[in-house]
């Protein structure tokens, strides 16, 4: 029992001892050396990582001029790698490299797919024609990019209205060929400029 009694007091001077120190040495005034690499780790880290967010930020601001001047060129092609048939088509993936849209000026290369047909099953044909007649052609600057619109007979007897809306932030655009007579068709691709 004295043992256990002896034991008792030890630890308790012990812990009297100690508890100052602990308290001490977790003052929050005084510098923590333990973790210093790791401060350094990560302000370096937070340096790295603005310079990136900066030269991302240039290189999109970059690309967004080259979109708009591209756009204001009127020298570009819509390539399209995805279209289908209004109101609700199934949609088909182009993996034919000549398929495309070209402005060049004030002329239309025009090699597209485009279904036909007063109703279903409508009859896939493909468009490969230059178009010089084009009325009603425009370029309007909206919030994401830029709207180009055309009318064209495409020397048939059926009036074809082009509506390509190009976003500046992706290089995206799609494109919709309506006509007076046939569904309208949507088509999804990218910009590529003709130089």
């Amino acid at each position: 029992m004295k043992k256990i009694l002896l034991i008792i007091a030890i630890s308790a001077s012990l812990a009297t001892l100690i508890v100052p120190l602990v308290v001490t040495s977790t003052n929050p005034t005084e510098p923590s050396t333990t973790f210093a690499p790791d401060r350094k780790r990560e302000s370096s880290l937070d340096e790295r990582h603005q310079e990136r967010i900066a030269k991302r930020r240039a290189r999109q601001a970059e690309f967004e001029r080259w979109v708009d001047s591209t756009i204001l060129s009127h020298h570009y092609r819509f390539v399209p790698t995805m279209f289908n048939v209004e109101p609700a088509g199934s949609s088909h993936i182009i993996t034919n490299p000549n398929i495309e849209l070209a402005i060049l000026g004030d002329w239309a290369d025009v090699h597209l797919p485009v279904y036909q047909g007063f109703t279903p099953p409508y009859r896939l044909v493909i468009f490969n024609t230059s178009v010089s007649n084009l009325a009603n052609f425009t370029t309007i600057q909206t919030d994401n990019g830029w709207t180009i619109s055309f009318d064209s007979w495409l020397y048939t007897s059926n009036d074809y209205n082009f509506t390509l809306e190009v976003y500046s932030k992706t290089g995206g655009a799609t494109l919709t060929l309506s006509s007076t007579f046939y569904p309208t068709t949507t088509y999804w691709g990218s910009i590529v400029g003709v130089y």
